[in-house]
């Protein structure tokens, strides 16, 4: 295999043998690249930031991070403006979180596995922001129809086995995401609109249910 070259040339910028990463990280390379994946992440094994990699164009993508010296300032849009933005999206938040996010009690914080580093839910700017999934611009809250188109281009679906188990990738794509910890997404499941998952975006896709509900959050029940 040729060599990668980290994306961030600002602290890192090196070149490195596939071979250098994590087994994991390799081994998930090996497939990809049979598969011939333009989609996925991978860590650098110098600076251990994380990375979009297309194994067509052999070429890293830098995600989630920044040049620390350049501020990027961002102008918050008042509600008004980004109903609009949701309404031209189709996108309908369910009433109850709506008004949570929109309120004074609203809290970025919250614990969904525990023992596990807490999730932080995306405010209504976030969620009303873009973000590039695979070259496509998404809304942050819609993000999962990218990788769900992304996923349908490199597996075959198979047949659902029950609800409870696993999405199918058209179900995937119409679930609205509301928060994240790293790599991990979390979302509404869009056929009961109030169970919440978890997407694993750098593990082949999985879904993981969790104990919380959108009722939890908005009651502020303690999620732990």
């Amino acid at each position: 295999m040729k060599e990668i070259i980290c994306p961030y040339p600002w602290d890192c910028g090196k070149n490195f043998d596939p071979l250098e990463m994590e087994k994991n990280d390799f081994e998930f390379l090996k497939s990809a690249a049979e598969k011939r994946m333009t989609f996925m992440f991978l860590h650098c094994p110098k600076c251990e930031r994380q990375f979009q990699f297309d194994t067509v164009q052999w070429k890293a993508d830098g995600f989630g991070f920044s040049e620390p010296k350049i501020v990027v300032e961002k102008k918050k849009k008042t509600i008004k403006q980004l109903t609009a933005i949701l309404a031209k999206a189709k996108i309908e938040i369910p009433t109850d979180y709506f008004d949570y996010l929109t309120g004074n009690n609203f809290n970025s914080v919250i614990s969904i596995f525990a023992d596990e580093d807490d999730f932080y839910l995306y405010n209504l700017n976030e969620l009303c922001e873009k973000i590039n999934v695979d070259g496509k611009s998404y809304l942050t809250i819609r993000q999962l129809k990218g990788f769900a188109s992304s996923l349908e281009e490199i597996i075959e679906e198979k047949p659902q086995t029950t609800k409870e188990q696993q999405f199918s990738l058209t179900e995937l794509s119409y679930c609205l995401a509301i928060g994240y910890e790293n790599t991990r997404i979390l979302f509404i499941d869009s056929r009961d609109n109030n169970s919440l998952w978890v997407f694993h975006s750098d593990g082949g896709g999985d879904c993981e249910k969790t104990n919380i509900t959108l009722d939890l959050i908005t009651k502020k029940i303690t999620c732990r």
